[in-house]
């Protein structure tokens, strides 16, 4: 075999590499993306910041800019302020009521069928009353859980929008 540095072997440019040199591609640059809840703008002075807001320059947007309540944002026909948000703990602690209520009526019943001898209906009643309302608020959660970040989503692309 020749040694590629002998003179009568011939030299070959060497292969090129990857681009950014031997130790691949330059990292990706990516942009600045906003903290949930913040618009561009001057800070107030206060400890409600933390040093991520500091560096990156957003607050949290005011919760009613318009200072409207619900009956103001109710006849808002642009749909600026949205009500849904302000509503979703009231609809859960509502939604809390009913389902106890019948967690509790499945228990009642359990009990009146224990005491007529049907065993088996009764102690099948009075285990599935709690997994059946534990099953039932996780739900109610998860459904309130997928409002309120759809919100979010919303709030944070209009902040985006008015970045750019």
């Amino acid at each position: 075999m020749t040694n590629p540095s002998d003179p009568g072997h011939p030299q070959h440019p060497p292969a090129p590499g990857p681009p950014g040199g031997p130790y691949g591609p330059p990292p990706r640059q990516h942009p600045q993306i906003p903290q949930p809840g913040a618009v561009p703008g001057p800070r107030p002075p206060g400890p409600a910041y933390g040093p991520q807001d500091q560096q990156q320059g957003w607050t949290p947007p005011p919760r009613d800019p318009a200072g409207k309540g619900i009956l103001g944002a109710l006849f808002d026909m642009n749909f600026d302020h949205m009500i849904t948000v302000r509503l979703v703990k009231l609809i859960y602690v509502i939604s809390l009521v009913p389902i106890t209520l019948l967690a509790l009526l499945m228990v009642g019943y359990g009990l009146d069928w224990l005491a007529r001898d049907a065993t088996f209906f009764g102690l099948l009643l009075l285990v599935t009353a709690p997994f059946l309302w534990l099953f039932q608020m996780l739900a109610v959660r998860v459904l309130m859980e997928f409002v309120i970040n759809q919100f979010k989503i919303s709030e944070y692309l209009r902040v985006i929008k008015d970045k750019d």
